[in-house]
């Protein structure tokens, strides 16, 4: 596999790009066209443990040539089915490269340049025999540049330069690859080939918009490596972004998995909350869920950590919706102190198991002194805020009304209550006013789901008395 490794080096030394990473949905990719050679193929996949692969991803893409393309090769995919056997109705030509990637199974193949042998009823493979992929995690992220010339957007490609092997990111997710053994190149670029397109007519070099780094070694079956995050930029003259960014980075990172019963939980909607007590909430009627980043195939995310923490902890909050948008599982880390984090580390908060999520109904009624006469006994003029600590959970609704919440993480919560006004907020929080004075909580117990009817929750509103 070195001969893999310095042929893939010099691809990326000598090589214009010359088609943007557009492998989309199984379909052919890039711009081949040339069909005047084609040969049906089919073929059968077994596991390590002897069984069928089924719903396997079979790939097959051309061999790499002096002048091909930096980016991911053109392929084109299909899946096995019950029995583990494959077929195409065409391929380029006799000899080829071949993938097979057993997502469910972390297994996976490699036939650098595949031969076939014509049968009677076609072309024909031997069985491929699977072997334990190793698996490669990071993040990738992009350069925030003032005043670009091209916006390039979140979507973006990574891949093994000369080989079937990609997929599709989101700048500022985690991801994580199948990868087979051996000593190869990771590549990252712009996902749209249209973005690809505006880069280069702006006078962007081809190395620039399709990054590449040298992976360390020889990767064995079965590894897991970690590294990053990586960097996107058009800037940086370096090939190795990492390293630099590593070198240059202040800031610590997090990360966690989730877990869905003993399995490790995919695409999972995850949310870093820093401001546990919502009072950031200024408008609307609700707080809403705002998905940061989703979980890789391992259940893993990786979020940078943040620069400040205004109550010296964080929490984060997960959620997994059903086909329907519906959310079918939900869950919240433990707090996190501030004084955990340290510079140039990532820091593991651990594995949380998600739920089925609970609801909230309650009401708050109004309580006060009689002979305070700044105050009024005007339900529709005194509104409260209501939440959970730590999650994004808070309402705004008037006292007297009943108040519903749901999608809620199930278990222990404390329930926070304080003014809706936020002018007069901020006028407690500016004159010094103790936190327990204008902030009042409450320990409750949400069921899994299932509703908690809480009873009523009393609100006496807090003024600031002027001295005359």
């Amino acid at each position: 596999m070195k001969f893999a490794k310095s042929y893939i080096g010099l691809l990326v030394a000598i090589c214009a790009c010359m088609f943007a990473c557009t492998s989309e949905n199984g379909q052919l990719t890039g711009t081949v066209t040339d069909t005047g050679n084609t040969i049906a193929l089919g073929g059968v996949v077994t596991r390590t443990d002897g069984s069928r692969a089924v719903s396997a991803m079979v790939r097959i893409a051309r061999e790499p040539s002096v002048g091909d393309t930096l980016a991911e090769m053109d392929y084109i995919e299909t899946v096995t089915n019950e029995q583990g056997m494959f077929s195409f109705d065409s391929v380029m030509s006799d000899t080829f490269q071949l993938a097979v990637i057993d997502a469910e199974y972390q297994e996976i193949s490699y036939k650098p340049r595949a031969t076939v042998t014509k049968g009677k009823k076609g072309t024909v493979l031997d069985s491929i025999q699977l072997e334990k992929a190793a698996v490669f995690s990071s993040v990738l992220m992009y350069e925030n540049v003032v005043e670009p010339s091209v916006v390039v957007g979140d979507h973006f490609k990574v891949y093994m330069p000369g080989t079937p092997f990609s997929q599709s990111v989101f700048a500022g997710d985690s991801f994580s690859m199948l990868i087979p053994a051996g000593e190869w190149w990771l590549g990252f670029c712009p996902g749209d080939p249209q973005i690809v397109a505006r880069l280069a007519d702006s006078g962007v070099a081809d190395t620039l918009i399709y990054r590449t780094w040298n992976m360390d070694g020889e990767v064995k079956s079965g590894d897991t490596i970690s590294k990053g995050p990586f960097i996107w930029s058009t800037t940086m003259e370096v090939d190795t972004l990492i390293k630099l960014e590593e070198k240059k980075r202040e800031r610590a990172y997090l990360s966690g998995t989730v877990l869905c019963g003993d399995t490790a939980c995919a695409n999972v909607q995850v949310q870093m909350i820093t401001d546990l007590y919502g009072f950031e909430f200024v408008e609307g009627d609700s707080i809403g869920f705002v998905m940061q980043t989703v979980t890789d195939d391992s259940g893993r995310w990786v979020m940078p950590a943040p620069e400040k923490v205004p109550h010296d902890s964080l929490r984060m909050e997960y959620r997994l919706l059903d086909e329907e948008g519906s959310v079918a599982l939900a869950g919240v880390s433990r707090y996190v102190l501030a004084t955990e984090f340290k510079k140039k580390d990532t820091l593991s908060i651990g594995e949380t198991n998600l739920l089925k999520p609970s609801v909230l109904v309650s009401g708050v009624k109004l309580a006060f002194d009689g002979t305070d006469t700044t105050l009024s006994d005007n339900c529709m003029a005194n509104s409260v805020v209501v939440g959970l600590k730590g999650t994004s959970h808070f309402v705004r609704e008037m006292v007297c009304n009943m108040l519903k919440i749901v999608d809620l993480p199930a278990g222990g919560h404390d329930i926070v209550l304080y003014s809706g006004d936020p002018k007069v907020l901020k006028a407690l929080q500016n004159a010094g006013v103790a936190f327990d004075d204008y902030v009042r909580s409450a320990h409750v117990q949400l069921p899994k789901n299932d509703t908690l009817d809480q009873q009523w929750m009393t609100f006496e509103p807090i003024t600031l008395q002027t001295e005359k």
